[in-house]
């Protein structure tokens, strides 16, 4: 009587291991989105002088994408840095003439108004210094600006000015570059309620993709139904960090590895 019950039962095990094996080997048909789209517009206004990447191109955060004219900067900035240094000549005087003055006061050659007139010239001196420093800070920011750098590592997906184009952000700002970052890419499907019920945000799930598997997080669950592709459900976004060797794009099909879950219908 024994060996019929544990032959039933190992039969129960293995046809409930083949059913688990089988819905994960399924999985949930997806598609591929970049973890984050980058519009890039110009900071500073000038002349496109040179672009340094090309649409399918990868690049690397903080890599110089275009460069604008940087020659009236330039000359802005050696002109600030010249006045800032007349200043600190003139506070520097005026500091001596402080101190000309309290010692004549000491020695009651003077009368206190003299040295109050004195101070307030060195103030009046030190604050033209401030705002000479202030300027010059303002115009080596404008500089760095007009390098436009990749704010992340990005598959660069469209460019939208051309060398000698005028770009400014006060009238209606261009879109220089559009980028999409790959340091991290996006796997989106719909779920229905149960299965949706059944996930967290920050659980750890599988994605297949070019029948490669790789980690992933659960990281959005949706609170209303939509159609995206893959019929209405509540969708689900999944991050992770593909191998360069891949070099996926945007679309592609892929599957979302859901375990300890039976069913997605």
């Amino acid at each position: 009587m024994g060996q019929p019950r544990s032959f039933l039962l190992a039969s129960v095990l293995c046809l409930g291991i083949a059913t688990s094996a089988s819905v994960q080997a399924e999985g949930l048909q997806a598609r591929i989105d970049w973890g984050q789209r980058h519009v890039v517009s110009a900071p500073v206004a000038g002349v496109v002088r040179e672009i340094s990447v090309q649409p399918g191109d990868r690049v690397e955060t903080g890599e110089v994408l275009i460069t604008l004219d940087l020659r009236r900067l330039k000359a802005d900035a050696r002109a600030a840095q010249a006045d800032l240094e007349r200043l600190q000549l003139e506070l520097g005087e005026a500091d001596r003439e402080v101190d000309r003055a309290e010692e004549l006061y000491d020695r009651t050659l003077v009368p206190i108004r003299e040295v109050e007139l004195t101070r307030i010239q060195r103030s009046m001196a030190a604050s033209q210094l401030a705002r000479a420093q202030a300027a010059l800070d303002r115009i080596r920011i404008d500089l760095d600006d007009s390098q436009i750098r990749s704010p992340a590592a990005s598959r660069v997906l469209g460019i939208g000015v051309t060398i000698g184009e005028a770009v400014s952000p006060a009238l209606s700002p261009p879109t220089l570059i559009t980028l999409g970052a790959i340091d991290s890419m996006r796997a989106e499907t719909t779920v229905d309620a149960a299965l949706a019920a059944g996930l967290q945000v920050g659980q750890a799930v599988s994605v297949r993709v070019r029948e490669q598997t790789v980690t992933g997080t659960v990281r959005a669950i949706g609170w209303e139904p939509e159609d995206i592709g893959f019929g209405s459900g509540y969708r689900l976004s999944v991050e992770f960090s593909p191998p360069e060797s891949l070099e996926l794009r945007a679309g592609e099909p892929a599957e979302i590895l859901v375990p300890d879950v039976p069913s997605a219908s």
